[in-house]
């Protein structure tokens, strides 16, 4: 069996002859250049030193076209400001570029600025989808690995990247008229962007980048989620499942015990991470949510740092949910800076070993 193979079978509660060695978050770089002093290759990927798999993404591109110049506005010997790639400002530690310093300003704030803003995202604009899309799919239909069509923002990253936490939050109550108009043109921008995928590429599992939760709960209520995103999600949802797409998944950390029946209700059957520290507990999500949801990570990023004995607990307490299916256990966040190298290959050796 391929990875491809493997995953598909394990969503669908069929047996495996082992379980695919996979992630569901990326690493962090201050992380991955400790590993390099520590003694990962400077010229190898973690992924390929440690032979993990990963979902193979259809190129979509939902950013900005034309794409905003990210140039550096100042800098200190510690950190710089920078317009990013959706067109924020924001500061920048450059000992972890990666990671956001603070917001200084956004490029969203009213109606106004979003219909100005939102020029950028023409689905029609050349560089959307490859202009050799034909070639792409054949490649990615014959490939064994997981293929995955991932809509990275959506609106909660979408909203939040554009305006800003506060502003984004507080105009579900304030300009509810820019929410809807917002989601409205972002539903449509993916469907168009999508269905010329779909059509020649066989999807195994399509992801909603949205980080909707903190560590106790969701950022929103279910009535929020009822009114803003569900006329705007639903129809997105309907053309993934009207072309046969398996496993459709929420991407966020946190705690969204809240949402999850709704999210259910509306064509969502897996979520990952499945952040420990959060309350995203494999087996209690297992018991609670049935066979109907399928779960990806769960193992905390906290054994790692801990060392072989909190691994080895780890994976055993997560053994009843590995061997009834549906569920890869994999890292429940980026690994974090904290984890040594060799324990992180102590992790590997350990989910290799796993027998089901």
């Amino acid at each position: 069996m391929n990875t491809r193979e493997r995953f598909n079978r394990i969503m669908q509660y069929q047996p495996v002859d082992r379980l695919p060695l996979m992630l569901f978050e990326p690493y962090e770089q201050y992380g991955v250049d400790q590993w390099r002093k520590q003694g990962l290759s400077a010229d190898v990927s973690p992924d390929k030193h440690f032979g993990i798999e990963r979902i193979r993404c259809v190129p979509l591109n939902l950013g900005p076209l034309p794409p905003f110049d990210q140039k550096i506005i100042s800098e200190t010997e510690s950190d710089y400001v920078q317009l990013d790639w959706l067109g924020a400002t924001v500061r920048r530690q450059k000992a972890a570029p990666l990671m956001y310093y603070g917001y200084i300003d956004h490029p969203v704030k009213n109606l106004a600025d979003w219909k100005e803003y939102s020029r950028r995202f023409e689905a029609e604009a050349v560089g959307r989808v490859p202009a050799d899309l034909g070639r792409k799919s054949d490649e990615l239909n014959a490939c064994g690995s997981p293929v995955g069509v991932c809509f990275w923002p959506f609106f909660f990253r979408l909203g939040f990247y554009t305006m800003g936490m506060e502003r984004f939050m507080t105009a579900f109550y304030d300009q509810p008229g820019l929410i809807h108009e917002m989601f409205a043109f972002w539903s449509d921008f993916v469907l168009k962007t999508l269905r010329p995928v779909l059509a020649v590429t066989k999807i195994d599992v399509a992801f909603f980048g949205e980080d909707l939760a903190y560590k106790a709960a969701p950022h929103l209520s279910p009535d929020l989620y009822r009114e803003f995103w569900l006329p705007y999600q639903d129809p997105i949802i309907a053309e993934l499942k009207r072309h046969g797409v398996p496993v459709i998944a929420m991407w966020t950390a946190g705690n969204i015990l809240p949402l999850l029946p709704l999210l259910m209700d509306h064509g969502f059957n897996a979520t990952w991470p499945l952040e420990q520290m959060a309350g995203m507990d494999p087996a209690a999500l297992r018991r609670q949510f049935g066979r109907e949801l399928r779960l990806c990570g769960g193992v905390s990023k906290e054994s790692l740092i801990a060392g072989p004995a909190a691994i080895d607990r780890e994976i055993e307490r997560l053994m009843p949910v590995i061997r009834d299916g549906g569920f890869i256990p994999a890292v429940d966040d980026c690994p974090p800076p904290e984890v040594p190298l060799d324990m992180f290959a102590y992790y590997i050796d350990a989910m290799r070993r796993i027998r089901i």
